[in-house]
């Protein structure tokens, strides 16, 4: 059984503005730049100066979108087994989840809706297949988007691609939140078995495709659940695993971070794609941030006030950097689909940070302030 544990969670905040930022800059820039590849094709490695090996090579500190998910992933194992162990009611905490992400989520999807609108009104060469690039196939994956099965689809967590493609995570953060309540309930059995489910897929992949599950199923058990339970046994026994960093410094464990990263992008550069190994390794650098943050009450005021409201920033951000591209091309009327200046492409994680903080201020701070009310409520004792 959880035990409450007193910890400074906003601190927390700096790591969530980290990875949710990182994904930001990730998408901006894959989206709005030429990209590495293309680059190259356009500009030969002879051709270079300084700006351009600058450009390419700071372009490759932006491939690890994924696994800053990860990164999430690990976090919400963390917070929610600290969740849970603050309440005895099932009912309780799925109506503080409910309203801490479902408002916001619809209105993410309202949001991706009215930029299909513009920008197909605005530009409909974009959604006819005149440009086939990375960015534009999600163009023109947003087509069905006001479909009836598609609108049913999205507002129950099995978002479709398009303008929400980074809302693929929250299928998984949803069906840990509602198993949570009884998997936490004998946290080493679900910690065990959930190890048990990812080496029996990392050894013997072809055997578990051979179950013909369903995607999300499949995924959920035997990909991405273990770094749910990593957060949640890392929460079980803080002050164990802590504890065996008592003896580290600060410039130690900013080694160990640095390190960790250097893997993490070797191995992703390496196998040109997000991989088991690179997953395990964010999360390795999850937990590591944590003990070090909380150790030594790190605080970086601009992160965490970005982690604030990182939320909004990680469901908003994909069409708020379409709607950028738009008002791009009405300004520039370029030549090329993509932006061919790496430093134009930029300014766009400023402006969908922008637009999250909107978001945040029309809807999430809202929704946490009706959280803290009913934190605040005494329940009531009823006579007999």
């Amino acid at each position: 059984m959880l035990q409450k544990k007193k910890i400074s969670f906003d601190i927390l905040d700096s790591i969530r503005g980290i990875a949710a930022l990182y994904v930001a800059i990730a998408h901006c820039r894959g989206v709005l730049w030429i990209g590495g590849r293309e680059f190259m094709e356009k500009f030969p490695r002879n051709t270079w100066d300084i700006q351009d090996y600058f450009a390419f090579g700071s372009s490759m500190l932006t491939r690890l979108a994924v696994e800053f998910v990860i990164v999430f992933f690990v976090l919400s194992g963390f917070s929610i087994a600290h969740s849970l162990s603050g309440t005895k009611s099932v009912w309780e905490f799925y109506k503080r989840r409910f309203i801490r992400i479902y408002p916001s989520y619809v209105f993410a999807l309202i949001w991706a809706g009215l930029i299909f609108v513009l920008t197909k009104y605005w530009f409909p060469e974009w959604y006819d297949g005149s440009f086939t690039g990375h960015g534009f196939l999600r163009t023109m994956e947003m087509k069905d988007y006001f479909d009836t099965g598609v609108i049913a689809k999205n507002l129950i967590y099995l978002p479709s691609q398009g303008f929400i493609t980074p809302l693929w995570s929250l299928t998984y953060e949803v069906m840990f939140y509602l198993l949570a309540p009884f998997l936490l309930k004998r946290i080493n059995i679900y910690v065990c078995i959930s190890l048990l489910l990812f080496l029996v897929n990392l050894i013997f992949p072809s055997a578990i495709d051979g179950l013909y599950l369903p995607r999300r199923l499949y995924d959920f058990l035997f990909v991405y659940n273990i770094y749910f339970a990593v957060g949640v046994f890392l929460y079980a026994n803080f002050e164990k695993i802590a504890g065996w960093f008592t003896e580290y410094t600060k410039f130690e464990f900013i080694l160990i971070v640095g390190g960790l990263l250097l893997f993490m992008y070797g191995a992703n550069i390496y196998f040109q794609i997000e991989t088991a190994f690179t997953f395990i390794e964010a999360a390795m650098l999850s937990c590591a941030l944590i003990i070090f943050f909380l150790k030594y009450e790190i605080r970086i005021p601009l992160l965490m006030k970005i982690g604030q409201f990182s939320y909004s920033l990680y469901i908003s951000h994909f069409p708020s950097i379409f709607l950028y591209l738009a008002i791009y091309w009405v300004i520039v009327h370029p030549t090329t689909p993509y932006i061919l200046n790496f430093y134009v492409w930029m300014p766009a994680v400023l402006f969908v940070v922008a637009i999250a903080w909107i978001h945040y201020q029309l809807i999430e701070k809202k929704t946490k302030k009706i959280l803290n009310l009913l934190r605040k409520q005494k329940p009531v004792i009823l006579a007999s």
